[in-house]
């Protein structure tokens, strides 16, 4: 026999909890001033890839100065001809392709915004230590709607946040459901997700025009993905999963996203981040297939496929530690089955315990109604 808590107990116990609960709110206030502001309150280049354009000495001497002079914040290297740049550029792997010859500097502003306004800073100073007018050729510019050539970063933010949110109500509301009843249900609605974002954006909005079809199948993945993860997570770490999918998709998927600041314009962590987070990978997927035709969009793919892989590890190992079919199936599956069984019952009762506070005259009756269901069984 249990002996009687102290006066009080209860109330501790509860005290305890709600102080513990409310270091979530603390971590997040001081978590996303910490990530952001780091991340995007002086944009300065940090190894910004260009090229200049040429193969003579004199091309490699002024590759050289431009590298003495720029430091750490530029990775200068040459290239042999004008069309090789160009693409360079559309394939990203370059910010700026600067040709001494005649002073034209290509670019690309869809890239991002930032990044272009200071890589032709730092060429006008070069054209005019070689004595050539800078003439700047943007090889691609954000659409008429997309002044700012963000725009995409919400269709990645919402389709991210949807599927996190999705694991973490099934893993509250949903433990009666199998696995793959769960799995069915974040497909269909990784369907529906992508079809609101991009109808939102290129259909009321027409902030796009074109590659429709195949940003709504990033975005389908971006929710599949961040659903599975979440999911892996929450069945190892039950209620503490909610820290890891708010840091890993908000806190720290959003700046290294690389699209709100570009990436070489954000301090090495977030450079690192970019290249590792599902965010990074979701942000030059969708600039790539909206603004640059899809040029090299295989490492990104590849990324991303690692964290969905990622996730169903983590089902599989959760798996290993739930119980057997027919144990904690969840509060919503037992009260489900009970007014199957007894349709008479009012709903609100259907799980009551039998240490419930009943009157005296009905518990016999279910004692027998109970004996029944065992003997029936």
């Amino acid at each position: 026999m249990s002996s009687p808590q102290p006066p009080g107990a209860g109330a501790r116990i509860s005290t305890g909890m709600i102080l513990v609960a409310m270091l979530f709110p603390v971590f997040m206030a001081f978590a996303y001033p910490a990530s952001y502001v780091s991340a995007m309150h002086q944009p300065v280049p940090h190894h910004m890839e260009v090229e200049v354009i040429g193969t003579s000495d004199s091309t490699q001497q002024l590759a050289c100065q431009v590298a003495a002079q720029g430091g750490d914040a530029l990775d200068v290297s040459t290239v042999a001809d004008a069309p090789t740049a160009r693409e360079d550029v559309m394939d990203r792997e370059t910010r700026a392709a600067f040709d001494p010859s005649d002073g034209k500097l290509y670019v690309a502003t869809a890239g991002g915004r930032q990044a272009k306004a200071a890589a032709q800073s730092v060429f006008q100073q070069v054209a005019q230590q070689v004595g050539v007018p800078l003439a700047v050729q943007d090889l691609k510019k954000p659409a008429p709607k997309d002044t700012l050539g963000i725009a995409y970063m919400y269709v990645m933010t919402a389709c991210v946040t949807a599927g996190y949110v999705t694991s973490t109500m099934l893993g509250n509301l949903g433990k009666g459901m199998r696995l793959r009843s769960r799995l069915g249900l974040i497909g269909m609605l990784s369907v529906v997700a992508a079809v609101l974002t991009v109808g939102v954006t290129w259909g009321f909005y027409g902030v796009y025009d074109a590659h429709l079809v195949t940003a709504g199948l990033v975005a389908m993945a971006a929710y599949f993905t961040a659903a599975v993860f979440q999911l892996g997570v929450g069945g190892l770490l039950g209620q503490a999963a909610t820290i890891v999918g708010i840091t890993v998709f908000v806190i720290l998927g959003i700046p290294a996203s690389g699209i709100a600041t570009s990436p070489d314009m954000m301090p090495g962590f977030f450079q690192v981040t970019h290249r590792m987070m599902p965010t990074g990978a979701i942000g030059e997927l969708l600039q790539r297939v909206i603004y640059f035709d899809g040029h090299g969009v295989g490492p990104w793919i590849l990324l991303l496929a690692t964290w969905l892989m990622l996730g169903a590890g983590l089902l599989w190992l959760g798996s290993l530690r739930s119980p057997h079919p027919g144990e904690d199936r969840g509060v919503i599956a037992d009260q489900v089955d009970h007014a199957r069984k007894h349709p008479d019952e009012p709903l609100l009762t259907a799980y009551d315990s039998h240490d419930s506070d009943d009157d005296d005259a009905a518990r016999p009756a279910r004692g027998r109604h109970r004996a029944q269901e065992v003997k029936h069984a």
